[in-house]
């Protein structure tokens, strides 16, 4: 057992040194008022003395039985679907009861985990690693995900450091993008680029144009169906003449078959949508017409600067267009990753190019699974 003493003015002061040098597990043992200093018993200060101890034994004991059980739900998860799996063929019922009762255990056990994670029972080299998870605003399904199998590795290295820890942060987190979506480029001639308002659609497409036409020696076409924010045409337009390629505006689409048409002969051809209320579903219906019928991939614009709630509505709204990648924008204005993670596991869409800048056509990152594993460490 660890004891230690410590002289404060109050015992609140006390407090924030012995979670700091004891951790969460200490109990106070006891305390009395003392005096300290003065000079030939003059002058003296009263003060609190205060014992505090750490039971290391029982504390272990405890992460010991924490990695247990999350070794335990480990196992239970590999081995769950092909329980179900086993259950399909039987009566529907008993399979819809049989997923409904594992779903509910599963849940229960992630919310014993998260409340013991969240009670401060990891050990304090891993407790860095929780902050800056948090910090990143990570979803709390990966911050338990990778907490958990830091915890379990621990056991097998009793005298492993913070830096350690983040090493194999990083080492579950290329784990994971190995699951992750593919992120191979989309071989369909016609990109449709949609999005709210404010994210940067108009500068993106220009950027991908420029990097196509310079870099890539491609052909490139440009349409535009913005026709509702005021100087949108004249904006795509101006980096159109910048890069000498054709712009066609359609309004209908008719329009639009005839400007593919018109565009065939480039290699390839980037559309622009209107930035519009996403919450307006008159504005979606809008564009499912549009495009309806035309062999296009549809990407969808997300800013960073945006809060993650408000991305999964967006998400959610534009699902109807089949979107099939999506790209994000003003990483140069957040200093937050988390929310790129968190899209790609709850969507299973690949995240295929961040843009750090305004600048034309530069300022455009095309993702690797290397860059975002260099993301998830970015800032330490």
């Amino acid at each position: 057992m660890k004891i230690k003493r410590y002289v404060v003015t109050h015992l609140r002061e006390a407090m924030p040194l012995i979670r700091q040098e004891l951790g969460q597990d200490a109990v106070i043992l006891n305390t009395k008022k003392v005096k300290v200093g003065g000079i030939f018993g003059l002058f003296q200060k009263q003060r609190l003395e205060v014992l505090a101890a750490l039971d290391e034994e029982k504390v272990a004991k405890e992460e010991t039985e924490f990695a247990t059980l999350l070794q335990s739900e480990k196992k239970r998860r590999e081995a769950t679907p092909e329980r179900v799996e086993e259950l399909v063929p039987k009566v529907d019922k008993q399979s819809v009861e049989a997923e409904a009762q594992v779903l509910g255990e599963l849940k229960s056990m992630k919310e014993i985990m998260m409340q013991m994670m969240e009670n401060e029972r990891l050990p304090k080299q891993l407790k860095p690693v929780q902050a800056f998870l948090e910090a990143q605003e990570f979803s709390q399904a990966i911050r338990s995900g990778v907490m958990g199998e830091l915890l379990i590795k621990s056991k097998s290295y009793p005298s492993y450091t913070n830096k350690e820890a983040f090493i194999w942060m990083r080492q579950e987190f290329a784990k994971r993008i190995k699951n992750y979506p593919s992120i191979g480029n989309d071989s369909k001639k016609v990109r449709c680029f949609v999005g709210p308002t404010g994210v940067g659609k108009t500068t993106t497409i220009a950027k991908i144009a420029g990097h196509l036409l310079l870099k890539e020696r491609q052909s490139v076409g440009l349409i535009t169906s913005d026709t509702y924010r005021i100087a949108a045409v004249e904006q795509l337009r101006t980096y159109a003449d910048i890069l000498g390629i054709p712009l066609e505006v359609v309004q209908s689409p008719a329009d639009l078959e005839e400007s593919l048409e018109r565009l065939s002969a480039c290699d390839v051809i980037l559309m622009d949508t209107a930035g519009r209320n996403y919450q307006q579903y008159s504005y979606i219906t809008q564009l499912e017409t549009l495009l309806s019928g035309q062999e296009m991939s549809i990407t969808l614009m997300l800013s960073l600067t945006h809060r993650y709630s408000d991305m999964k509505l967006i998400a959610d709204n534009f699902h109807s267009l089949g979107v099939s990648e999506v790209m994000m924008t003003k990483m140069d204005e957040t200093t937050v990753r988390g929310p790129i993670f968190n899209f790609i596991e709850d969507y299973n869409l690949p995240i295929t190019v961040l843009t750090t800048g305004q600048n034309v056509p530069d300022d455009l990152v095309r993702t690797t699974p290397e860059f975002l594993i260099d993301l998830v460490t970015e800032g330490r």
